[in-house]
Formats: structure tokens, sequence, C-alpha cells
């Protein structure tokens, strides 16, 4: 409750100000959407690579770290914003023991690679890099922004999975970004200003990278998971994800936009409909 009350405690201060000084906050909102921070969440899945072969790729100078291990039809994992690779690690026993290989990346300005800085086309080219290194993945597993920059490497860098789950994505990379900016509590006009230096920085518009239409016109098999209490990525983006494709989707009652990666029953249900598209080897005993 005191971590809760601090938090609107925290928002209302921000809000405040920053209606005052838009611009100046404005400024720090659009830092915090390209220059993540350091994951310090805790790690549920610490050993679920161990094991795994450390290989790299290298992405517009950066060093993007890809762990791999197992033989088969190839699941790329990839997480989202603020995290790492070890957020996707409930997916890797399932995986394995089903008979996939298994690859997942840092992406770039996250976990161990290298950078501080992460555009949105800079994540879609590592994802699309990392494929490549393993060949074409049969299914593309992905969470929040990663699932949203995993669109884009199919749009734009010549990824082509044969299925794609997408956890708590949101439908357009503007509505993550003004999403974050409110929990930060900042003023409207404050995102105003964000937006603005965001769209300088990439050098086109926010509204250009949407998931929604993207995946009206991929059409490739694709599985939508969120959950009814998700604050970052309200559900209703997931609901105009499938509206505006022939998605599937696993709706939750709770687990929230990060949380949600460690239900054990979520993480069946993603591997059953993997399973369901394509024939894995047979693990080796």
């Amino acid at each position: 409750m005191s971590t809760l009350l601090s938090a609107r405690l925290q928002q209302g201060v921000v809000g405040t100000l920053s209606a005052v000084m838009p611009t100046y906050f404005g400024k720090i909102g659009a830092r915090a959407f390209l220059c993540p921070r350091p994951n310090n969440s805790r790690r549920h899945w610490s050993t679920a690579f161990s094991g795994f072969e450390c290989r790299h790729v290298e992405v517009q100078g950066h060093r993007v770290p890809v762990w791999t291990a197992g033989t088969g039809p190839l699941a790329l994992l990839v997480h989202g914003w603020e995290r790492d690779h070890f957020a996707m690690g409930g997916f890797v026993e399932p995986l394995l023991e089903a008979g996939y290989a298994v690859a997942a990346l840092d992406l770039p300005a996250h976990g161990e690679a290298e950078g501080n800085k992460a555009p949105l086309p800079l994540l879609a080219q590592a994802i699309a890099e990392t494929a490549r290194l393993g060949g074409k993945p049969q299914v593309v597993i992905a969470h929040s922004v990663g699932g949203a920059m995993s669109v884009l490497a199919m749009e734009d860098h010549g990824l082509q999975p044969g299925s794609v789950a997408l956890i708590a994505s949101p439908r357009t990379a503007k509505d993550y970004a003004l999403a974050q900016a409110s929990q930060q509590g900042l003023s409207r006009r404050a995102q105003e200003v964000m937006v603005t230096r965001i769209n300088a920085s990439l050098g086109e518009p926010l509204d250009r990278y949407r998931v929604d239409k993207a995946l009206a016109s991929l059409m490739l098999p694709t599985l939508l998971v969120h959950a009814e209490d998700d604050a970052i990525v309200p559900v209703a983006d997931a609901r105009a994800n499938q509206r505006a494709s022939s998605a599937q989707a696993i709706w939750l009652d709770s687990g929230g936009h990060n949380r949600i990666l460690g239900d054990s029953r979520m993480i069946s249900q993603v591997i059953d409909w993997v399973k369901a598209r394509t024939k894995p080897f047979a693990p080796s005993a």
C-alpha cells in the first residue's frame, strides 16, 4: 500500500511540475523512451540459459549477444523494454523438451548488449539479424515492445517466421510511449513535447510503427496473449490487434504487464499453440 501511495504521490508531483515546465519534462520523457534504464527486476529464470552457447551479431556497430541451444525448428525469444533475455526464461525448458532449438537475445542497450540508446529501428534490425544467425525461425515468441519490434522486423528487415506469439504487445509504438509517459505522471503538454522529440530522433513519426496494420498485411499465424489488468499496455490494444488480423488470442484475468511471463499455465498454452503449427524434432535421449 505504501509503495502504491508513493507512486501516486510521485505521479501527482510530476504531473503538476510538467504542466508548468512541459519542455523540460517532455525532454526527460523522450529520453526515457529512447534510453532504457538498467534492468533491476528480480530474475525468476536465472539458470534457464545455463549451458547455452553465447554468440554475437553486430548491428550498426553494436555487439548484440545471442544465446542458443538445442536442435530442431528454431524458436526465437524476444524480451521487452528494460528487460533482458532472462525475462523469457520460462519458455526455455518447455521448448527444448518439445524438440525445438531456442535462441534469445539481449536487445541493443539492454542486458549485456552494447549501447545506451535503443531507437526502435535498431531493435527491429537486431531481431532480424539474430534470426539470420540461426536460420528461419519456426516461431517468434516476443513480449511487449519486443513484440512490436518483431513485427517491424518482419515488415522492414526480412524476418520471416512461420508464426508469431505476441505477449502484452501494444497496438502502436505511440500508444506505448504515451502509456509510459502516463505512468511517469507527465502532463498532456509534456507528452506532446515528448512525442515531438521522439519523432525528431527517429526521423519519422511514431505513428509509423503500427502492429495492427502490420498484422493485417503479414498474414501469418499469430497468437495474442494479454492480461486484463495490464496497466502498461491496455488489453484494448490487443483486441484492436486481433480485430485487424486473423489472430487467435489467450485472454488472462490477471498477470499485469511483466508478471504474465511467469504464468506457467500461459506458457504451456503458448507452447501447445506452437506445437500445433509445426512438427518439432524428437529430443535426444
